[in-house]
């Protein structure tokens, strides 16, 4: 048995009910090559495959279905969203499912895939990996709302840039779930609308996909306008912050500008300036830049300004 052959074995999962599932954790082996000879996979596709950042996608190449669906991940640390995908090479009688290393859904399914009833067809197989993909979706979206109930809190009470910053991110992880999801949304669509027999069977399941897309598409325009608000009472508050500093500040350099007019005034080198040789001059010039003040303190806080 030759390497090639040896790599295509290694990646075959089983065979039931007429079909056959090949599993490839490493798109770029010998094993794809080898079932791309064997059962007559399209380049274009198999460059696909290669190619890491493919959005979500049913192409078709002959009877063989070429579906990308997307698998996201949240980075709660640094608030960030990002995708990878899961490719199948899919017809009546064929799986070949195509991920970078390591699957959770692929190695459940292939714990399963001799007993469970619910993989009887590869549609049936194909629908069990994208809704295990997609089951993923409201348990992320649960935690960026976790994280924007956090930053809900903090908006009025502290303003700060690091806080600005947060805000921004979790707009763009939002904006980034959302591209993502659409691409899945239409992909699942495009499925509801094809005319194979082996799909028809599925389409209600299908449907169940969708429908979960649907709702969190609406869960994140929901928590972009919240977002959209916190921005904007942050910024409010901030603006607001901002101007009791400047008020602060105003009233400090009015209270003090009539004592700098009066220390200016006796600062200047003459010889003639009233109470300059007073045996209590320095008392009535401090009474009178205290007195003078307390008059502007009392006349802001009657007017209201403070």
């Amino acid at each position: 048995m030759t390497t090639a052959n040896s790599a295509m074995q290694a990646c075959f999962v089983g065979e039931r009910d007429g079909y056959k599932w090949y599993h490839v954790d490493d798109p770029h082996g010998p094993a794809l090559d080898e079932l791309a000879k064997a059962y007559g996979l399209h380049e274009l596709a198999v460059e696909d495959c290669r190619v890491p950042g493919t959005r979500a996608k049913i192409d078709q190449y002959g009877e063989t279905l070429f579906v990308v669906a997307n698998i996201v991940h949240y980075d709660a640390e640094q608030n960030e969203c990002s995708f990878t995908e899961m490719d199948f090479f899919v017809n009546e009688k064929l799986v070949i499912s195509v991920t970078p290393g390591q699957n959770a859904f692929a190695d459940a399914a292939e714990a399963a895939f001799a007993t469970d009833p619910r993989l009887g067809n590869s549609a049936k197989l194909l629908h069990r990996l994208i809704d295990g993909m997609v089951d993923r979706y409201l348990p992320i979206l649960d935690s960026i709302e976790d994280r924007i109930e956090v930053v809900e809190q903090k908006a009025i009470e502290k303003t700060s840039t690091k806080m600005l910053s947060e805000i921004f991110e979790l707009k763009r992880a939002l904006i980034e779930f959302r591209r993502v999801t659409i691409g899945m949304r239409d992909m699942v669509s495009q499925m509801l609308r094809r005319s194979e027999p082996w799909i028809e069977s599925e389409k209600l399941y299908f449907q169940d996909v969708y429908e979960h897309l649907l709702r969190a598409l609406e869960f994140t325009e929901t928590y972009r306008d919240i977002l959209t608000g916190v921005l904007e009472v942050h910024l409010t508050a901030a603006a607001n912050r901002t101007n009791d500093i400047v008020k602060v500040m105003t009233l400090c350099a009015t209270v003090t500008l009539p004592i700098l007019l009066i220390t200016g005034y006796y600062g200047m080198n003459f010889d003639n300036l009233p109470f300059l040789h007073a045996k209590y001059g320095v008392f009535v010039a401090t009474g009178m830049m205290t007195a003078l003040a307390v008059v502007l303190l009392l006349l802001f806080k009657k007017t209201g300004w403070y």
